[in-house]
């Protein structure tokens, strides 16, 4: 008897411990520390994982494989793809957080020059050419999944969730698949939170947000506009000719044949909402969810569990 009481309270002091460790996961501070966040996570049972593109970049994830907690139900593997900054597999650490009682596999990864992923990042070259190889990089994540699931005899079904450019490269490597040829079946929905339809859109409205959000609570508040106008010229200058010529998500839609879910905040200043609308119309399976707030891609933060549930709802109805 006990026995059986010391046991029922170190179960619930563990419990309560490991409820508290992954509510850090919520928390911005600690999601930027890298190695405390890796350190939570490979407690919970997540690995290290790489993989290579096929145009030589290796990338490196953390995945949580639990199909032998679930068994045959086990729902398949979702694969998040970060945004370009700070665009770690550490900064999605809020979503296992958030979802660790679903019956899925878990892939994080490292955006290309990003963290502990090779590949250039902040070379006038590479800024240039943003948005037109980075759909490899999730392209080598499904192939890995592929094999590892076929291999250890998994449920193959996986789901893209992508947060602002990740949603952006997530389409774009489904129409990739669809032109190659590839086979898609495996893929059974996808989540575009945050996201934009082609690079030329996002660059302005960032750069005036950024400098805003910047400068509004300073001393330096006057030099909002006049440095606004000075870091767009030059990036009109520079950038913005070579971003025109960078493939659009828009002519995707035809590929796109899997359920859809659409997260965006009506007043988001980085990436405006207005494009987004206007592609979730030309998607067949959409599921929208409009946020009336000024947040860009951190509605799973500030409104953890209506996310949580809309999220669980889309997943469930697939």
């Amino acid at each position: 008897m006990i026995k059986k009481l010391i046991f029922s309270i170190f179960f619930v002091f563990l419990s309560t411990q490991t409820s508290d460790t992954l509510a850090l996961l919520s928390n911005t501070a600690i999601l930027k520390n890298s190695s405390k966040v890796q350190n939570i996570l490979h407690n919970h049972g997540f690995k290290k994982v790489f993989f290579t593109t096929k145009d030589h970049i290796n990338i490196c994830g953390l995945f949580l494989d639990q199909s032998k907690k679930y068994q045959n139900k086990l729902k398949g593997t979702i694969i998040f793809s970060a945004g370009f900054y700070p665009g770690t597999k550490e900064g999605m650490a809020t979503f296992y957080a958030m979802m660790q009682d679903q019956p899925y596999n878990f892939l994080f990864f490292d955006a290309r020059g990003h963290n502990e992923s090779s590949g250039p990042l902040w070379s006038f070259t590479y800024l240039k050419q943003y948005g037109s190889s980075e759909y490899l990089d999730i392209l080598s994540a499904i192939e890995y999944l592929n094999n590892y699931n076929k291999k250890h005899e998994i449920n193959p079904s996986i789901i893209l969730h992508g947060v602002c450019s990740g949603a952006f490269h997530n389409i774009k490597a489904l129409y990739k698949m669809q032109r190659k040829q590839l086979d898609t079946k495996n893929i059974k929905g996808i989540i575009f939170d945050s996201g934009w339809s082609c690079v030329e859109e996002i660059v302005e409205p960032t750069i005036q947000a950024e400098i805003k959000h910047m400068l509004q609570d300073s001393y330096f508040y006057i030099l909002q506009k006049p440095l606004t106008y000075l870091i767009t010229k030059l990036y009109q200058w520079t950038l913005k000719k070579h971003h025109k010529n960078i493939e659009s998500i828009q002519e995707a839609t035809p590929a796109i044949t899997c359920p859809c879910l659409f997260i965006h905040s009506t007043h988001d200043s980085y990436a405006p909402i207005k494009p987004v609308q206007l592609f979730a119309q030309t998607i067949p399976k959409a599921t929208i969810w409009w946020d009336d707030s000024h947040s860009h891609a951190t509605c799973h933060l500030k409104k953890q569990q209506q996310y949580n549930e809309i999220l669980k709802k889309f997943l469930d109805q697939m």
